[in-house]
């Protein structure tokens, strides 16, 4: 009796049961990649869209802030001071420390404590405040001493005075970036006197919104 169903058994009904199973097989494999494409491509979507509402969130943070800046800084504006330019604001850098020096001269004191109160002001619960130090490419005199040392000197030494007038030391930190960033090519005196500075950031962390933004102060000498 097996022998007759093993002559009867029509072997391509086996190779056609197989041919449907592949053919099926390739088929769902085909709709879930085309299932997850679609997903990608939603989701590719959706955070482009979040990218793009964050950083319209950046920038009514921003321009509240600067408004909120001008306002606060006004006197040490009408007083010739400092100049609010695009959210910065800008100090003349004889106001803060002497030639190659890193010590804030008295003039450079009283700039500190003239921005230091519309700073605090200006700040939100979770804002931080960076203080950058810059120099020109003139080498210091120095074998040990460098550019990289001054700016780094000259951005500690503001930090100490903004906590003199009531900054959080938690919510302070400095940085020295020596020449390695200049706001205009060293080819002339002026551009090398406006490359000394110190950029100050008043930096958002984190917002309900997750928005960043930063408003930057900028000493120039």
């Amino acid at each position: 009796m097996r022998r007759n169903r093993d002559e009867n058994s029509n072997p391509w009904m086996a190779y056609t049961d197989l041919g449907v199973a592949l053919v099926s097989l390739f088929i769902l494999a085909f709709v879930a990649m085309a299932t997850l494409k679609e997903q990608k491509a939603e989701d590719l979507t959706r955070t482009e869209e979040e990218v793009l509402t964050c950083q319209e969130q950046m920038r009514k943070i921003a321009a509240e802030r600067n408004a909120l800046l001008s306002k606060s800084l006004q006197t040490s504006i009408e007083a010739g001071l400092i100049a609010l330019e695009d959210g910065k604001i800008q100090i003349q850098a004889s106001f803060l420390f002497p030639i190659n020096g890193a010590n804030l001269t008295p003039e450079g004191e009283g700039v500190i404590r003239g921005i230091s109160k519309g700073l605090l002001e200006s700040l939100d619960s979770t804002d931080v405040i960076m203080v950058s130090g810059f120099t020109d490419d003139t080498p210091v005199k120095s074998k040990t001493y460098t550019n990289w040392n001054l700016s780094a000197e000259r951005a500690v030494n503001v930090v100490r005075m903004l906590v003199k007038q009531g900054f959080p030391p938690d919510r302070l930190f400095a940085a020295g970036f020596g020449e390695h960033r200049p706001k205009y090519p060293n080819d002339s005196e002026e551009h090398r006197r406006l490359n000394r500075r110190v950029e100050i950031g008043v930096t958002p962390l984190q917002s309900n919104n997750g928005a960043k933004e930063t408003a930057k102060i900028e000493v120039t000498r």
